[in-house]
C-alpha cells in the first residue's frame, strides 16, 4: 500500500485515526420513562444521603416511588411529582412538622390525636343544626348487644314489659355477711338462673339496670321472697342486729331506651310501668 502523500485532487486511501466524534443515537431524541428514571433514581438516593436528617428509609422510599411510576409506564414529569411528594413528607417527618391536610392521611396517627379527632368531629356534629341526624340511636346501643349474655337480653326485657322486681336483702349484724334474693331466675324463664347475681352485676356494669334502695309501693310483693328457703335459714340463724332490706330491681331509662330500639317488644306508655310499681 502506498503511504505517500496523495497528490491535490486525488482520493486518500491511507488508513488515518480519526477524531472521536458524537455517537449517533437511532430512535426518538427524548429519553423513555425507565432511562428517566434511573436518572430520578440517582438524584432521590444521593439527596438522602447527603441530607443529615434523612434516613435509609427515606431513600428507600423515594427509589420505590420512582421505580413503580417507571414500572406502570408513567411520564417522567409524572414520577418526579411523586418522588417529590415522597420527598416532602420525609422532611415535615424528619422536622416533625405535619401539613393540616396530611393529618387524616397519616399511616400511624398517634392514638390521642385519633380520638382528638374524633371528639372535635363529635362537637362539630352537635354544634350544627342544620344537618339530619344519621344515627338517631345511641352509638353504644350495638357495642352493648355484643356484651349481653341471652339470659341478659330476657331479663330487661322482662323489666321493660312487667316492671320493676322485687329483691330482698338480708344482713347478719355479727358476721356483716349479707345475701341478696329475687325471684328474676323463675320469673324471667331464664336457662341459666343460677348465674343471676352475675347478670345482674353486668347489667348495672352497662347502665340498663339498678338495684334501687327504695322499696316497692306494694309490700305483699315481698311476701314469696322471705318465704324462700335460703332466706328462711339466715332469719333462723340470725343473731342480734340482722336486717332485712327491701330492695327493686328496675330498668334505667336508659335501658328502657335500649329495650326499645334493639328487641323485639310493643311499645308501653308510663301508665303501665306505674301499674307495675
Amino acid at each position: 500500500m502506498d503511504m505517500t502523500e496523495p497528490e491535490s485532487g486525488t482520493a486518500s486511501t491511507e488508513l488515518a485515526i480519526r477524531p472521536k466524534g458524537p455517537l449517533a443515537v437511532s430512535g426518538p431524541t427524548s429519553a423513555g420513562p425507565v432511562r428517566a428514571a434511573t436518572g430520578v433514581v440517582r438524584v432521590a438516593v444521593s439527596a438522602a444521603v447527603e441530607a443529615s436528617f434523612w434516613s435509609l428509609h427515606t431513600a428507600l422510599g423515594v427509589t420505590s416511588v420512582v421505580l413503580r411510576g417507571s414500572m406502570a409506564g408513567q411520564a417522567p414529569r409524572e414520577i418526579l411529582t411523586d418522588a417529590g411528594a415522597q420527598v416532602r413528607h420525609s422532611v415535615r417527618q424528619a422536622l416533625g412538622v405535619t401539613a393540616p391536610e396530611l393529618d387524616e392521611q397519616s399511616p400511624e396517627p398517634s392514638p390521642t390525636s385519633v380520638l382528638r379527632a374524633r371528639g372535635a368531629e363529635l362537637l362539630r356534629r352537635s354544634a350544627d343544626f342544620h344537618a339530619e341526624d344519621d344515627n338517631p340511636h345511641h352509638p353504644a346501643y350495638a357495642r352493648i348487644l355484643g356484651e349481653l349474655a341471652p339470659d341478659e337480653a330476657r331479663i330487661v326485657r322482662h323489666l321493660y314489659l312487667d316492671g320493676s322486681q322485687p329483691a330482698v336483702e338480708v344482713r347478719t349484724g355479727r358476721s356483716s355477711s349479707r345475701g341478696t334474693f329475687n325471684l328474676l331466675g323463675e320469673d324471667a324463664a331464664l336457662r341459666y338462673p343460677n348465674r343471676i347475681d352475675e347478670y345482674l352485676t353486668n347489667l348495672d356494669r352497662l347502665g340498663l339496670i339498678d338495684v334501687s334502695r327504695e322499696a316497692l309501693g306494694n309490700p305483699n310483693r315481698y311476701q314469696l321472697l322471705e318465704a324462700m328457703p335460703e332466706v328462711r335459714r339466715l332469719l333462723k340463724r340470725a343473731s342480734f342486729g340482722t336486717k332485712v332490706l327491701y330492695r327493686a330491681i328496675e330498668l334505667t331509662s336508659f335501658g328502657s331506651g335500649f329495650v326499645r330500639t334493639c328487641l323485639p317488644v310493643p311499645a308501653l306508655d308510663a301508665s303501665a310501668f306505674e301499674q307495675h310499681g
